[in-house]
């Protein structure tokens, strides 16, 4: 039924239990596993730029430089790590695939989470796309967005939702103010 299962992962523990139920589903189908993980900012615990830069708008501003090259070079190396990270989670999702006899394969592509997954499911023809739902509502889904609910509007073949644990509503982040730091 299901021959190619592209598998949408991060970071987060709830990967491990998308992971498990696409593994599930490829060996009940004989089919393959796509493992995808989309490196973005939104991700939690990505990497963000330094705390000398004064944040106004949609600029950031700092009169020094030095400071400013310092940021973008600490930046640049945990960003770099952020990827290396991802290629490993990655690598250790297919060793557990292959050992189950499940033909599997990987990429990583930096971009934006929700549209990126689709895209990339529409160029390798994916039959089901399998994808973890956090549980976000309400304010929080409004203000932070939510990838499972665009790709299940936007996907270009079929969906498995895998509910993985509900966020803490004091894992908001406060977006409303200015954020200025010395």
């Amino acid at each position: 039924m299901f021959q190619k299962i592209l598998v949408a992962v991060d970071h987060e523990p709830g990967s491990k239990q998308v992971f498990n139920q696409a593994l599930s589903l490829a060996k009940a189908d004989g089919g393959n596993l796509i493992l995808l993980h989309v490196v973005s900012v939104e991700e939690e615990n990505s990497p963000f730029m330094s705390p000398y830069l004064v944040y106004h708008k949609n600029r950031c501003i700092h009169v020094d430089p030095r400071i400013m090259r310092q940021a973008n070079e600490e930046f640049d190396r945990e960003w770099a790590n952020f990827k290396q990270q991802g290629m490993e989670l990655l690598r250790t999702f297919t060793k557990k695939a292959i050992a189950a006899g499940v033909s599997t394969e990987f990429t990583q592509i930096t971009g934006q989470p929700s549209s990126t997954i689709c895209e990339f499911a529409q160029s390798c023809h994916a039959d089901v796309i399998t994808i973890g739902r956090r549980g976000r509502s309400g304010f929080q889904e409004m203000l932070l967005g939510s990838v499972s609910n665009y790709v299940v509007h936007h996907a270009p073949c079929s969906v498995l939702l895998v509910q993985t644990p509900i966020l803490e509503e004091s894992t908001l982040p406060n977006s409303a103010e200015t954020t200025i730091y010395a």
